[in-house]
């Protein structure tokens, strides 16, 4: 299952004052895997440049999480649209404030840009429920948190990206992973 863009406006729209409404957006922007957006820390954010480097991943193991390196081993740089770098800026600073209230409470987590307002890490398997949560309510087709990496992967294509950059993106080893598995959404040159 994958979102039209009139559907990912629609939900990002409801989600857009909710607390994990960001991170629905960059999931959808970027197309990043649940376990790299847990893993994800400012250090690897460039608001400036546009620019996520992903690097790393959050996998949970029980009730704890474990940093490893990104599936495949495969590192990226992911650029951003504006819409996205202006909600991380009013993030950063909602983030900032949260440090401010909680002093020294505030749990350090190695600066990740998604955290608790006491700084604490959030399980990649919150974030896959609480995703289906905030589509209750919504006349969407349902779809995991992993749909919103297919639903990027589809629009770019549906847009003419060209494959690579798409393989790219999504940090797939070589463009063939991508086009085994996004073939049916390329535009046809017959068409």
């Amino acid at each position: 299952v994958t979102w039209t863009g009139e559907q990912q406006r629609s939900f990002l729209g409801a989600t857009e004052q909710t607390r994990w409404g960001i991170v629905w957006l960059v999931a959808l922007a970027t197309g990043m895997r649940r376990g790299e957006l847990c893993a994800l820390t400012w250090a690897h954010v460039d608001l400036k440049a546009g620019l996520i480097s992903v690097e790393r991943s959050a996998t949970q193991l029980g009730q704890q999480i474990v940093t490893t390196d990104t599936k495949n081993h495969e590192n990226r740089t992911v650029a951003l649209d504006p819409k996205t770098v202006a909600a991380l800026k009013a993030w950063r600073q909602q983030q900032a404030s949260e440090r401010l209230e909680w002093g020294p409470a505030y749990e350090d987590t190695d600066g990740l840009v998604f955290a608790w307002e006491n700084g604490a890490r959030v399980f990649p398997d919150y974030f896959a429920k609480a995703f289906l949560a905030a589509q209750k309510g919504t006349s969407l087709p349902r779809m995991t948190l992993h749909g919103t990496r297919h639903t990027h992967a589809t629009t770019l294509l549906r847009e003419g990206v060209p494959v690579h950059i798409v393989s790219k993106r999504l940090g797939h080893k070589d463009p063939s992973v991508t086009l085994n598995v996004y073939a049916d959404a390329i535009p046809k040159d017959d068409d």
